[in-house]
């Protein structure tokens, strides 16, 4: 858990068991995404016992509602809708899991998009004509900043950065395949039959990595002039996520982010809660894939 988060999420709350004492978690947590990707390997491992073959297409929501400590035991079902054609010519079907842990309380729902086949192998989807691969449409106007790293009263909606490019070399895959997979076979079948592909959930991983990398950079060019630097909190959840088309080892994507909304939170006056739009290019200008987290961001001291 740890390791996964120094790698792909190193935030206090989940790598520093004394820094997290003092962060809205009270304590160290794991990070979603690697929450996120055990599950998902459990979901592939389920669907092969039924004899069914399941690639996960998108992600319509996830609701972070505990966290979750090292030493907890995670348990859960899935719930499928009806069974509907999609335009890549396969069945598609949400999938909604909550997650409980030992002690029977709820820290994670996840509402899946999957296409579902009836034989536990078979090939890959048309991925250019799925409907649940097609990217969430950007709701507002985008402006590039270089001071994106702000206050949440000083965010500006549509302040957009280039958090950097991340290379998918066999190395990093391949840490990301060891932190999150207990067996080798538990890659999912879409990781079957296009060997090379980079796994789904590694890449809004390496986005939280290039986040948190160019938010260090911004934070010691703030501190090197005397200027406040605003923490981040944790996220509170993530929806749209859309793997739009697939990643192989040897790419390189860049991420970028920018402010989509900014809600008020009445239980925490120093927190305000900002949806960020989030998006993976690739060489050819296409995007791979896109989502939206949801993220605590510090208000100013005198603003409060």
């Amino acid at each position: 858990m740890i390791a996964f988060a120094r790698a792909f999420d190193p935030q206090p709350f989940h790598i520093d068991e004394d820094a997290a004492q003092n962060t809205l978690l009270g304590g160290l947590s794991a990070s979603a995404w690697y929450t996120c990707a055990r599950i998902s390997g459990l979901v592939d491992v389920v669907m092969r016992d039924l004899g069914l073959g399941s690639e996960l297409a998108g992600v319509e929501q996830i609701m972070l509602t505990a966290p979750v400590r090292a030493g907890d035991r995670l348990s859960g079902c899935i719930r499928l809708t009806t069974v509907e054609p999609c335009a890549c010519g396969e069945a598609a079907c949400q999938g909604r899991i909550d997650v409980e842990n030992q002690r029977g309380e709820l820290v994670m729902r996840l509402i899946l998009d999957l296409i579902v086949r009836q034989s536990a192998v078979s090939g890959p989807t048309v991925w250019d004509d799925c409907k649940l691969r097609r990217p969430r449409s950007v709701r507002v106007e985008r402006t590039p900043r270089d001071d994106v790293i702000r206050h949440f009263e000083e965010i500006g909606i549509g302040d957009e950065a280039v958090l950097g490019p991340y290379s998918f070399n066999t190395r990093s895959v391949e840490t990301f395949c060891a932190l999150t997979h207990a067996e080798p076979e538990q890659l999912g079948c879409a990781a079957e039959a296009m060997p090379h592909a980079v796994p789904n959930w590694h890449l809004p991983a390496a986005w939280m990595e290039c986040m948190l990398r160019y938010y260090e950079d911004e934070a010691a060019r703030f501190a090197a002039r005397g200027w406040a630097v605003p923490r981040l909190g944790p996220a509170a959840g993530v929806k749209h996520l859309r793997w739009v088309r697939p990643v192989h080892i040897g790419e390189t994507i860049v991420f970028r982010g920018w402010a989509e909304r900014k809600m008020e939170i009445a239980s925490q006056k120093d927190w305000g809660l900002l949806v960020v739009g989030a998006e993976g290019i690739n060489s050819r200008g296409n995007v791979v894939v896109s989502f939206c987290p949801q993220m605590l961001i510090e208000r100013s001291r005198s603003a409060a």
